[in-house]
């Protein structure tokens, strides 16, 4: 029986996700993931939607893995005016072709829940990939933003096989030691769905505090020690 890594040493295996290890990552997150809309486009779109993270100064994303194999992983974003998007326009613009492969292979899931909930995001980003519909640029993004920079928390993923081990904690303080190290970026943001109380309550027990609620996301919020409020 393979023995499974203790959180103590997990931060040993904390890697920063390199392009040949996309692969492993998608597939770690059509596990954790099974019912979403991107995992039934296939690994081909997911590790293009994943690539996403690895395209800008202002992404990351890395992962724990032991014997080639992804055991969880945390993906970010620095949110500071200077990218013309926000994740999930990011994602789709940067994934579009992947998706379109996927659509035309996988028709029915045209019908899929999540393109009916998604379809003015999928609509915005078709007509901005057609050049019917303006970029919002930098400058004008910066100027709507009255928030104070932050590093938003855009998707964190654990293998079922090793859940409940604590690695979904490991991989939050590493978000926030790059937030802090490599961005000097000490106000954190995330949201979740606001009925995925289990989630939530895993947040809380590592600081986070809940926010408002939107729809059906609820905003989560931290401050690292070493911040200005």
């Amino acid at each position: 029986m393979q023995q499974t890594p203790q959180p103590a040493t997990c931060f040993n295996m904390i890697q920063s996700t390199q392009p040949t290890q996309l692969p492993a990552l998608a597939r770690c997150h059509s596990a954790a993931f099974p019912d979403t809309l991107a995992s039934a486009m296939g690994l081909p779109y997911l590790e293009r939607m994943l690539s996403w993270y690895l395209s800008t100064e202002k992404t990351f994303l890395f992962h724990l893995e032991e014997g080639g194999r992804c055991l969880g992983y945390c993906g970010g974003m620095v949110v500071d005016g200077t990218l013309p998007t926000g994740s999930a326009s990011g994602m789709a613009q940067h994934s579009f072709q992947a998706a379109v492969r996927a659509f035309l292979l996988r028709p029915w899931l045209l019908f899929h829940p999540e393109v009916r909930a998604k379809w003015p995001l999928l609509w915005k980003n078709l007509l901005m990939k057609l050049g019917l519909r303006a970029r919002v640029h930098a400058p004008q993004q910066k100027a709507k933003q009255k928030r104070e920079p932050h590093a938003g928390l855009v998707v964190i993923g654990v293998d079922p096989a090793f859940q409940g081990k604590g690695y979904g904690s490991i991989l939050l303080q590493e978000f926030e030691r790059r937030a802090v190290a490599d961005y000097g970026i000490y106000k954190l943001q995330l949201t979740v769905k606001a009925d995925n109380e289990q989630a939530i309550r895993a947040y809380e027990r590592n600081g986070w505090v809940r926010g408002e609620v939107k729809g059906e996301a609820l905003g989560m919020f931290k401050s690292v020690d070493g911040g200005t409020g």
